[in-house]
């Protein structure tokens, strides 16, 4: 978010509050963790590494829960953050035969450790190798059981899961659909507190208001390379630590970001001063050769490889978030270039395959990156004060980005300072990306102070349309965009729909512009309104309203679509908006 980055000066003393409160839960542990068998390795000549023991937290896990391994070693290196030194790598074979490469890290205080995820019910079986300059290590091999669970796993693209769901939205590992509900709070993701007992108090808020998803900036006030390149800061690691572990365990999905855009700005730039001062790589490099320079690669790839390896284990990662605000960095004309190389690295390292986003500031299109990343995303905040209106603006975007990619698309930040034009402006924005395609709710950004927090009308209204969707497995029905028609000229809508089903929405958009005291005192009822939808397949529907301010449902009626012609749905009286279910009979 342009000019909202300020550091938020209590986070330090919640940080100290954490770590400590971290180390006071470990200390609680009394079970002894099984260690594997260490194959014996043959006689060998040189001085190869060697993996001496390997502790797991546990042999039998359920399915899309996860498992840490403690590894000891003996290798010859520097520095353990340069994976051309020393690297630590573990081959998992799932029961099917299928395989995944999962890199393992230094904790940064006592151990070599590897964070795992299982996919399959059944017996899997690992085998752990340390390189160093001298070589390859003896393999360290076994096995754990995986039982079945309620869990779903990581976020996918729908087209990744089934060749036959849209690669639009976005479903859980094993299927099950998804939708997300959810808002940026990118600076300040412990402004709710920490406990021991609770957690993360933004997290629980989050949860009992239906929400499931959060953009989350961690390097902003807890990077790993603050102050160093090249030796990691080992409170900000074990800070990311409990976040993504309180997320995982009440599942809630992180749009974890690697490159907030102050971290890559100096102060030659337009936009201001940023943080590159306090990035390590300053200490490696000038800013301009951070995108270009050999060496600076190489330790971003060791970055990248160690978030992957510490963090990527977690279904609690929604969306690798690769660089937020590219245009409010100095990569400049080498903003292309450097995008695609680190989002190419997340697509090929990552074993979990979480999906990749990026974006550029407010209201800017970015179609080189778009067709990068797996899920395109925008920014927006040019609104002109206009409730109304905000619901063209989201479908104008939204369609865009629907039309360009078979890709799940998204808002990554959006919204107003105050809450003078809320709940309605959020209330339109909201609806009218669900109706033109989006595969999660626009993120308002949130961060105190005149940007405000997400308000109780605000989060009832998330709800609603959480009830609405909830029921829509939109990747599995692949709908396609229809162009909509109304009968009365004051009333327009947006909707997708497939052969089996989708959705739409229509809005009376006559006091688009008007102050927001007469948008709230009009109570005109439209009635008699009937859309015509073009790109509908032939067919009988069931059209089910929904009354998107009181979250319930009208009768349900069928319609009969013929071949090759419009479909013609009358619509119930309605105020100011009405979503519809449509669904294939």
């Amino acid at each position: 978010m342009l000019n909202s980055y300020r550091r938020v000066v209590y986070f330090l003393v919640v940080t100290a509050v954490l770590l400590a409160a971290c180390g006071e839960g470990a200390e609680t542990a009394t079970a002894v963790p099984p260690t594997a068998t260490i194959t014996t390795p043959p006689t060998v000549a040189g001085n190869l590494p060697a993996i001496t023991a390997v502790t797991l937290d546990r042999l039998t896990l359920p399915r899309y829960e996860s498992l840490e391994m403690v590894v000891e070693v003996t290798a010859v290196y520097t520095n353990p953050y340069d994976a051309r030194e020393v690297s630590l790598d573990g081959l998992f074979t799932a029961p099917d035969g299928s395989e995944m490469r999962v890199p393992g890290f230094w904790d940064g205080q006592e151990a070599w450790r590897l964070r795992f995820t299982p996919s399959q019910e059944g017996e899997w079986r690992y085998q752990l190798h340390l390189t160093d300059a001298n070589g390859l290590s003896q393999p360290s091999e076994g096995t754990f059981t995986v039982t079945p669970s309620d869990h779903h796993g990581w976020l996918q693209a729908g087209n990744w899961v089934n060749p036959a769901y849209s690669g639009h939205y976005l479903v859980h590992h094993d299927g099950t659909p998804f939708y997300g509900l959810g808002h940026a709070d990118a600076l300040n993701i412990l402004i709710d507190g920490f406990t021991v007992e609770r957690g993360v108090g933004l997290f629980n808020n989050m949860v009992e208001a239906g929400e499931n998803y959060v953009v989350w900036w961690p390097f902003y006030t807890s990077s790993p390379v603050s102050g160093s390149y090249d030796n990691y800061n080992v409170s900000n690691l074990n800070l990311i630590d409990a976040v993504v572990k309180d997320a995982q365990a009440k599942g809630v999905f992180l749009i974890f970001t690697i490159w907030d855009h102050p971290q890559l700005r100096d102060n030659t730039h337009a936009w201001g001063i940023g943080n590159w001062g306090g990035n390590g790589f300053s200490k490696l490099t000038d800013i301009d050769a951070f995108f270009t320079d050999p060496e600076a690669w190489v330790w971003q790839e060791n970055l990248y490889r160690y978030v992957i390896a510490r963090w990527g284990y977690s279904p609690a990662i929604g969306l690798w978030q690769t660089v937020s605000e590219i245009n409010g960095t100095n990569a400049y004309n080498h903003t292309d270039p450097w995008h695609e190389k680190v989002n190419a690295y997340f697509v090929a390292n990552d074993p979990y395959r979480h999906p990749t986003t990026a974006s550029r500031s407010g209201d800017v299109d970015w179609e080189a990156g778009h067709l990068a990343m797996d899920a395109p995303q925008v920014h927006l905040y040019d609104f002109d004060n206009d409730a109304v209106g905000a619901a063209q603006v989201l479908a104008e975007w939204t369609s865009l980005m629907f039309n360009r990619a078979e890709k799940p698309n998204w808002v990554g930040e959006f919204g107003v300072t105050g809450n003078t034009y809320y709940p309605e402006l959020f209330h339109n924005a909201i609806w009218a990306a669900l109706a033109t395609g989006a595969a999660m709710t626009p993120a308002e950004w949130n961060s105190g102070g005149g940007w405000m927090r997400m308000s109780p009308e605000m989060l009832a209204g998330l709800a609603r349309l959480g009830t609405f969707v909830s029921d829509l497995p939109l990747a599995q029905l692949k709908p396609t965009a229809v162009t909509l028609s109304s009968s009365d000229p004051d009333v327009r809508g947006w909707g997708i729909i497939g052969a089996d089903g989708g959705l739409f929405w229509v809005q009376d958009f006559s006091l688009e512009g008007a102050p927001i005291e007469q948008v709230r005192a009009d109570e005109t009822v439209r009635q008699g309104v009937s859309v015509s939808m073009a790109g509908m397949a032939a067919g009988v529907y069931e059209i089910r309203p929904y009354h998107t301010w009181q979250g319930a449902y009208l009768d349900a009626y069928t319609v009969e679509c013929a071949v090759n012609e419009p479909c013609v749905i009358p619509l119930p009286d309605f105020e100011d908006d009405m979503a519809f279910q449509v669904l294939g009979k």
